[in-house]
Formats: C-alpha cells, structure tokens, sequence
C-alpha cells in the first residue's frame, strides 16, 4: 500500500526535526571540546574542586568522552531509523562518579525524538545542567525538550514521580542503587569493568608507548568509571614481557601525576588502596611471584604478578595489576569471576582483538581510547539501543 500525503508529511515533518537536533546537538558538542568554551571551564574547575580532583586529570577526561560526538557521528546515527514504538519520554538518573556519564544515551534519545528528564548525582549535578544550557542556546526547540533537575537521595518521592511519568527510566549507579528502583520501565547501567589484554611478543619499540596509553586509561576519571582500567593481563609465557611492560607503566603514571595531579582521595577509598599495598607486600615477603611498585603517598599503585590470577577489581585512584598468562586460555580462566561485568577491552593483537570481541565485550579499542566508545557502543549489552534505534 502506498504512502498517504498524510504519512508522507509526518514522515517529512520527522526527519527534519530529526536533522535538527543532530545539528543542534553537533554544535553543542563543539563547544564543549573546546577548552576555552567559558561553560565548559567555569564546569569543570566547579566539579573538580567539589570532588577533589585535578583540574587538568578532568579536562583530559573530559576530551576523551567527547571526541566521539562529531558532527559526522550525530548524522549517522541520525540516519538510522528510530522504533515507531520507541519511548516518547526518558528518565535518566545520573551518577555521581564520572562527569558526563550516560551521555551515549541521552544523545541517542534525543535524536530519536525523546523527551528527556535528567536526575543529577548529588555528588556532580552540574555537568548535564551546564550541556543543557549550551544545548538551548545553540537551538532553543532542541534544548526545551531537555529537563535538568536535582534532589537528595532520600526524596524518594521525587524519584518514584520520575519513573511514573517516564516511560523508559536508564539508572546509572552502583548495583544497590539499581536494584534499589525494581521496576520494570527500568534499564540499569551498574557495577561494570574494564581491563586490557596484551598480546605475546610485544615490539620494544612499541612497548613504552603502550604502557604510555595504558597508565592514561588507568588515570582518566580516577578510574571510577565502567571504562576505567583495572587489570592488565599480558601473553607472556616466561613474565619477562608482562614485568616490563608493569615496569614502564609504573614510570608513565609517575610522569602523569605531575601533568594530571592525583586527586585528593576519600578516606575510605585511602584504605582501601593500602589494604591492597600491604597484600602485595607481604605475599611478596612470603616469597610469592608478586612485586608492588608504587608511588609516595597514594598517588599510583601497581601490582605485577608473574603467575596467573583472577581479575582484581581495582579500589579506583590509579591502582591498577598487570598480570602474565600463558596463553588466552588461561586469560578466560582469569576473567571467571566478573564474568558478564566486563563492559571494555584494550587490546593489542590481532588473537587479543578477536579473543576479546569473541567473549561478547561491548567495547573493544586500542590502549588509550577506552573514554572514547562510538555513539553506537552496546553499553551494557546493548538493551537501550535496540529499544530506540533500528538496524
């Protein structure tokens, strides 16, 4: 059956308004890579003195989850058919981690139509208010269908309106703050993890800048977020390569703290990460296959093990294990226990790479781009996209 003017129009109608905001969502996007945009910096000096960090570890950051958005970007994803039966209207409650997280998302449910009602992190609810004041300012329309706002997490109240009015909610948080929400108009993005797999024979001429672009994925937001590095596991059947390159990750998060300052950090995550020191430490003085490298004070931490073990979920703070294995083999026996958690692999390798995307790994990048997944990254498994967007 053909078309009616009727539908023909709506059809019309949809599609420019569909350029529209990815033109508006382009430009905003501009801006906020530019260092010198006021809003952005005025932002980012605010929430790097709430929270302790660095204001040049944030700008980096902050770089890294932008450089996808690019005008090119917005239109191809702009250019793929959006569910006739998509959610009209989208909750999105923020975390408090990691600036910008759930922007992926936002982005893509604007472009498909959505309204969209953002919930702040108390711990960081001025970055998506700042974006949605350059949003309205680039095109009034586009930001109108934005709706920023912020309340305490005892207002339950407020949170459960949110999710009534909403007819799709995405929650980011840890894994109690989503199991907290149990509802079934709920998409939660919890506890997830991230870590690199090196593949064996590494070029020494390569070796510094990999270890170079790894320390950088480890320091990048603290390593609080579900792209941070962890655990860096090398094919290295002797050690010998998995040691150098622990060795020179060690030097290259040294020269990172002078050009990104560590954080000032939280007296329980200090603990934590001197728990983790004095492990290593004895179980080095017990004669085991461990050596801790790290710095004065808490500014890094780096723990190398010559035999295999299990993937160590990381205290954040730049604290990250490299460890040998064998083969890729033993590299699945290692990831067992955050079996379905791992959200991103660095790889280096050809075998590494198609280990990686083989095991269903929603991000699979090179060393040093883990803060920069593609607009289409199946964060999660993929459940929001598939939701919003066609084939």
């Amino acid at each position: 059956m053909s078309a009616t003017p009727a539908s023909r129009a709506i059809r019309i109608q949809r599609a420019e308004s569909v350029d529209r905001m990815s033109d508006a969502l382009a430009r905003a996007f501009e801006l906020w890579r530019d260092r010198n945009y006021a809003p952005r910096r005025d932002a980012i000096a605010a929430i790097a003195r709430a929270a302790g960090y660095s204001v040049a570890m944030l700008e980096n950051s902050i770089d890294a989850l932008l450089k996808p958005f690019t005008n090119d970007a917005l239109k191809m994803m702009a250019g793929r058919p959006s569910k006739i039966d998509r959610p009209k209207t989208i909750g999105f409650i923020a975390a408090g981690n990691v600036a910008g997280a759930g922007i992926h998302e936002i982005a893509i449910a604007l472009i498909a139509g959505a309204r969209v009602l953002i919930k702040t992190a108390t711990a960081e609810p001025i970055f998506f208010a700042e974006f949605a004041r350059t949003l309205a300012e680039v095109d009034r329309d586009a930001g109108a269908r934005v709706e920023v706002s912020h309340w305490s997490r005892e207002r339950a109240d407020l949170t459960a309106s949110l999710l009534e009015k909403c007819e799709l909610v995405i929650a980011f948080g840890d894994d109690a703050t989503i199991e907290s929400l149990h509802r079934r108009n709920v998409i939660g993005f919890g506890s997830r993890v991230s870590g690199a797999l090196i593949g064996d024979g590494i070029d020494s001429s390569r070796i510094n800048q990999i270890a170079g672009l790894l320390a950088r994925d480890v320091t990048l937001f603290e390593q609080l977020g579900c792209l941070s590095l962890h655990h860096v596991f090398v094919v290295s059947p002797d050690g010998r390569a998995a040691r150098e390159l622990a060795l020179r990750m060690s030097v290259a998060l040294d020269v990172l703290g002078d050009a990104m300052p560590p954080a000032r950090i939280p007296i329980h995550d200090a603990g934590a990460i001197r728990t983790v020191r004095e492990r290593a430490r004895w179980r080095a003085i017990a004669g085991e296959p461990v050596e801790l490298l790290e710095s004065r004070g808490l500014g890094w931490t780096v723990i190398f093990e010559h035999r295999p073990d299990s993937f160590k979920v990381s205290p954040g703070f730049r604290t990250v294990h490299v460890t040998a294995v064998r083969d890729l083999a033993e590299f699945r026996e290692c990831l067992a226990p955050v079996s379905g958690r791992i959200e991103a692999m660095a790889v280096v390798g050809d075998d590494c790479e198609i280990e990686a995307r083989a095991m269903g790994i929603p991000y699979v990048c090179a060393p040093g781009e883990m803060q920069s997944p593609p607009l289409d990254w199946r964060h999660g498994g993929g459940d929001f996209l598939d939701i919003m967007m066609g084939s």
